[in-house]
């Protein structure tokens, strides 16, 4: 019986011996784990800072795998991507991990490189960094299809049917105020076309179609309601829609300091029920066909766009929907055009012309303005020649 007990007692004693030799090991096994993931971390962020915060693992190094993280993703669903990847082999360990690093709600949505060489540390710390942005810039007086173009030049993967799909029905974008007062028309292909605020942009490689719009439309959302255009449209007569409409006009004609000038002739003629007659309006056209612009108009072409109602020679007021997307100096140009003040005789002119140094020529007569496009293209020819 003595020795019975005393066995029990050895084993027990033994049993307690060899969970504590395994909670030692477990100990000094997981604080060198801890150790050396901190020093990864403080690697990992070194290499972060050197590359001015942005993620040295890019789509060129060797191995790298792409990955796209959508917004919604969560933890579980971070996982399933990496493992269809082949970058983790066990989801549940990557979720436990996560948790045991607090990086659950950290991951970052967009599109990021990784490798199957880093370790489950070493993917979660990227993962929670904000993956390089493709920055672009677009002037005023780009179309939607130059805007669309340069994001697929710059590597942005959208869908271009899709996206022309968007801006030509933009059933989808109604919850914004301007986007339910623009004018439909059966000739008006691109109704977002003006709406497109131009300026700098930072998006993401994979960035969908509509996110893409949204970002656009928040942005003019913003201008349009910081500078209260809208009460000064009204104030005049005009909706938001023709103000953008003729600016277009306006940006696609004008050098920075005729601006203003060039949105009173354009009014002084809708306020007389005058064609426009904008060269911009042809150009648009050309471009529209694959076509440069050209700084005159040419005959050839306003009778082959004759009945196109985008063609301000042949068809009175505005045109169906903008040219271009416009800036401040443009709309502005329109919404506060040049006034007696300003520029004496200002009610009065009704045409201008390129002198073909980005200025115009201002006139109040049709004799006066085909005498300043005879001689104007005069010195044109003979600089040509």
């Amino acid at each position: 019986m003595r020795f019975s007990r005393l066995l029990k007692t050895l084993i027990i004693f033994g049993f307690i011996i060899l969970l504590a030799g395994l909670a030692f090991f477990g100990f000094i096994n997981g604080y060198d784990y801890v150790r050396s993931q901190n020093e990864r971390f403080v690697m990992l962020s070194k290499a972060f800072e050197a590359n001015d915060g942005e993620s040295p693992f890019t789509k060129d190094m060797e191995g790298a795998v792409e990955i796209y993280v959508p917004r919604s993703a969560d933890t579980t669903a971070i996982a399933k991507i990496l493992a269809d990847n082949s970058l983790i082999t066990n989801q549940t360990v990557f979720k436990i991990l996560s948790k045991f690093n607090g990086f659950d709600g950290q991951y970052q949505a967009g599109t990021h490189y990784l490798s199957a060489k880093m370790s489950y540390d070493e993917i979660m710390f990227t993962l929670t960094r904000m993956p390089k942005p493709v920055t672009l810039t677009f002037p005023e007086g780009m179309t939607y299809q130059q805007m669309r173009d340069q994001m697929v030049a710059n590597g942005l993967k959208i869908d271009v049917q899709r996206m022309d799909d968007l801006v030509s029905r933009p059933n989808l974008f109604i919850d914004y105020d301007f986007v339910q007062e623009i004018l439909l028309h059966k000739d008006r292909a691109w109704p977002l076309q003006g709406y497109l605020w131009p300026d700098t942009y930072q998006f993401d490689p994979n960035m969908d179609e509509e996110s893409i719009l949204r970002m656009f439309l928040d942005n003019t959302e913003i201008k349009l309601k910081e500078y209260d255009y809208g009460e000064r449209a009204s104030r005049m007569g005009l909706s938001m829609d023709e103000v953008i409409t003729l600016a277009s006009i306006v940006q696609a004609e004008g050098a920075f300091a005729d601006i203003s000038k060039i949105g009173k002739v354009f009014l002084n003629r809708l306020n007389q029920e005058m064609p426009l007659e904008s060269c911009a309006s042809i150009n648009y056209l050309r471009l529209e066909n694959h076509e440069e612009p050209r700084l005159w108009v040419l005959n050839s072409d306003l009778e082959r766009f004759r009945t196109n109602p985008y063609n301000t020679y042949s068809h009175p007021g505005l045109p169906p929907g903008p040219l271009n997307n416009p800036g401040i100096i443009a709309i502005e140009g329109v919404l506060w055009p040049a006034n007696e003040q300003s520029w004496p005789g200002a009610n009065e002119y009704l045409y201008f012309c390129a002198r073909g140094d980005g200025s115009n020529e201002f006139a109040k007569t049709l004799e006066e303005h085909e005498a300043n496009i005879e001689h104007y293209q005069d010195q044109w020819q003979k600089q040509e020649d």
